[in-house]
């Protein structure tokens, strides 16, 4: 637990930390929802919209709805980059300038693959619940509160959440960005294991997600138009998936799966550092 929290300070360097954040709340404007007329648009063209007084926003508009909304193509596809930004350039530097082998002699081999491997994981969760909960608050400059509406029309959207309570919701919602994070945070983390360049390492979690992703959507249209009524299973391992935190098998199992990936990722690690070849 030591060596983790070391490591997470380690990552927690500041500049590095405002680009994940501030990036991952831009990011979220960039989601595309629909407005009235039915033509799509960015969340930054709705907001722009509702403050120059073309549409008269209604309850669908409001903070809670935007926000979960805000989750979308552009934030799955770029988060890997944004939540292991840090963690890759820490790591890459500390091969550079030795200090790793100092660790190592310090620490071990294995402790410091599992602290890099959990450090990296909690980081990554860490950076995208920051940029998200950042998200949600901007929202509330540019849409209107959800409390403003009338108890009808909240009730059709509080029957859906958790309790029937928005701060919940906000809860459940913070608590599944922490896991989208962790899983988006492993593709930045199992590149650094096998490569050290720091350019590459910083390009191929971004292309990986987005193989991954590619595979996943025909994956899924294949199962569909081979008759299939229903893709559950694969559709649960979409990256948005991991944020919608609820007690069902097609959530806690793309959890586990994940799970035992980071465990592959400390078992690669400690085998290369017993080789000597990540320095």
């Amino acid at each position: 637990m030591r060596c983790i929290g070391l490591e997470m300070k380690k990552n927690l360097h500041w500049p590095y930390v405002l680009l994940s954040v501030a990036g991952i709340a831009c990011l979220g404007f960039c989601g595309t929802v629909f407005d009235p007329s039915g033509a799509q648009t960015t969340l930054f063209g709705l907001a722009r919209q509702i403050h120059e007084g073309g549409i008269i926003p209604d309850i669908s508009m409001s903070v809670p709805v935007i926000w979960q909304q805000g989750l979308g193509s552009w934030l799955a596809l770029f988060a890997p980059l944004l939540v292991s930004f840090g963690y890759i350039v820490t790591l890459s530097s500390e091969r550079q300038n030795g200090q790793m082998k100092f660790e190592l002699i310090r620490g071990g081999n294995f402790r410091y693959s599992v602290s890099k491997a959990v450090s990296g994981a909690l980081f990554s969760g860490v950076m995208f619940l920051a940029g998200y909960a950042l998200f949600g608050l901007l929202l509330k400059l540019f849409f209107p509160a959800f409390s403003s509406f009338g108890e009808e029309q909240q009730w059709f959207y509080l029957s859906f959440y958790p309790g029937n309570s928005v701060i919940l919701f906000c809860i459940y919602r913070l608590a599944g960005a922490f896991f989208f994070g962790v899983f988006a945070g492993v593709f930045g983390i199992g590149v650094a294991v096998f490569l050290e360049d720091k350019y590459m390492l910083i390009c191929l979690p971004f292309l990986l997600n987005y193989i991954y992703q590619q595979v996943l959507q025909k994956a899924v249209a294949g199962k569909y138009a081979a008759g299939a009524e229903s893709a559950a299973w694969l559709e649960s391992f979409y990256p948005a998936s991991f944020a919608n935190l609820s007690a069902s098998r097609y959530w806690a199992v793309p959890v586990l799966v994940l799970g035992l990936i980071y465990c592959g990722i400390v078992l690669a690690f400690w085998i290369r550092l017993k080789r000597g070849r990540v320095f």
